[in-house]
């Protein structure tokens, strides 16, 4: 009788051809997404792209192209090629796992790659019973059956491990709802709450402060629910090259005015608050001068901005529950040859609870180091900073890392192990009890070749005494 057609839909979906195209279609597009740069704005690819490209740019929504529809939509067949995959192939796995393999014709013992005959001396009950005590010593856990000419054992391992792949199609399928869960488009245009997901980003001065960041998608306000403030910047060049080698940004985080948390947030070091995380992603120079003042013994940093028009603002701060004060007495500008401004020399006053004032000269850009009685200082003016931060809320990526560990479990299983199978048939042969053992597994034959030796060899065929199994 010819077997049942499959519905021709039904098989087009569950197809391994179809994989392989929506798998080379989401890496060939991926590649795109990672040439082009992600969330700029309009006038931006017009500048880098050309007017022709930026419209193709915005057209295909190139620009945010991991939250484009297309791509989505590329993740949800790809999704749904898996699920029927699975689904079509997943019962024949449970009717091998399942199976009865004591209904095996113990004559295909002897035609198995893997097989050994040994003799075994007492009786046929008594060849049973130590065939069986063998293996359970030995950690495989047996079933038995009569048959015709003697009985038949089996007893089998890692039959679980049939399913690695399918844990390895779950774990994708986790990871992508995980990026779904975590998309803004959802967030906005299904949920309707744009607080939901998101990213964006803020450039933030020195000692400045905000509630809210710009969302890359439409440049609109989103609130944070908290405060963030730069307390300071500081960046790194590489010698005789205005090439960054490295910066960083001091934040806090402030509720109802109070603070929370403060850490120095680096490249690939973000900071993260109530699921929301904080990237150092840029810096800005914003050609005004700046004190920064740091305690050599605590390493507390003391940031005032200053005012060119104004010098001579008197900046206070709390240095061991007492006031410490600094002003700039005066400055005047150095020159150098052809009349050329190559510098600015300021006088400094700095005053704390210990000792009379200090005063002494610092010119712009250099350090210093002043001594107090009781605390010693770095003092510099330099350029004022605003730290450029990308800022994401990202709640599927819990998803993401189960789906990842989901993975690892289902390649090991995959890969890694196998479903083994012993079968032992003690019969008589010449009158005297035999027993005929034979093995198969369906993954590292080679390994399971070793193992099967070392189980046939290590039976002796005599009248042995075992310590139970544990």
């Amino acid at each position: 009788m010819a077997s049942k057609s499959k519905n021709p839909i039904w098989a087009f979906l569950a197809s391994v051809k179809l994989a392989l195209l929506l798998i080379t279609l989401l890496a060939s597009t991926s590649i795109i997404g990672t040439v082009i740069e992600q969330n700029q704005s309009a006038e931006h690819y017009v500048q880098k792209q050309g007017e022709f490209l930026a419209q193709l740019i915005q057209i295909f929504n190139l620009g945010d192209m991991y939250n484009s529809v297309w791509f989505l939509s590329l993740l949800g067949a790809f999704s749904l090629n898996l699920i029927v995959c699975s689904l079509d192939r997943i019962p024949t796995v449970i009717k091998v796992v399942r199976k009865d393999n004591l209904t095996t014709d113990p004559e295909r013992l002897p035609k198995m790659k893997l097989h050994k005959e040994k003799r075994i001396s007492g009786s046929l009950d008594t060849a049973k019973e130590e065939v069986m005590q063998y293996l359970h010593h030995k950690g495989w856990k047996t079933d038995s059956r009569d048959k015709e000419y003697g009985t038949l054992f089996f007893s089998q391992k890692g039959a679980w491990t049939r399913y690695g792949v399918y844990v390895v199609h779950l774990s994708i399928l986790v990871i992508l709802l995980g990026a779904v869960i975590g998309s803004s488009n959802l967030a906005t245009k299904i949920l309707g709450n744009r607080e939901f997901a998101f990213k964006g980003g803020i450039s933030l001065p020195e000692t400045a402060q905000s509630d809210f960041i710009f969302s890359y998608t439409d440049e609109k306000k989103i609130p944070l629910g908290f405060t963030v403030r730069c307390n300071y910047f500081e960046i790194e060049f590489y010698p005789d090259s205005s090439m960054p080698k490295d910066y960083l940004s001091s934040l806090t985080i402030l509720e109802e005015g109070k603070e929370v948390l403060t850490k120095i947030i680096e490249v690939n070091k973000p900071l993260t608050y109530k699921g929301i995380t904080f990237y150092q992603s840029s810096y800005n120079n914003l050609k005004s001068p700046i004190i920064k003042l740091r305690e050599v013994t605590s390493g507390d940093v003391h940031v005032f901005p200053l005012n060119p028009q104004n010098y001579s603002v008197t900046n206070t701060w709390q240095q061991g529950g007492s006031k410490a004060m600094i002003r700039i007495q005066s400055a005047r500008p150095l020159y150098g040859p052809n009349e050329k401004i190559i510098g600015t020399e300021m006088k400094i006053w700095m005053m704390d609870s210990d000792g009379p004032p200090s005063m002494f000269p610092l010119t712009y850009g250099e350090p210093v180091l002043v001594e107090r009685p009781k605390a010693k200082y770095t003092l510099t003016v330099g350029p004022h900073f605003a730290t450029g931060l990308q800022v994401a809320k990202d709640p599927g990526v819990w998803w993401v890392y189960t789906g990842c560990a989901l993975m690892l479990i289902g390649l090991y299983m995959a890969f890694f192990m196998s479903h083994r199978k012993i079968w032992v048939h003690v019969y008589e042969k010449d009158g005297q009890p035999v027993a005929l053992f034979a093995g198969h597994a369906n993954k590292n034959s080679f390994g399971f070749a070793k193992t099967f030796s070392s189980l046939t060899q290590g039976f002796t065929g005599k009248t042995q005494s075992f310590t139970p199994h544990s």
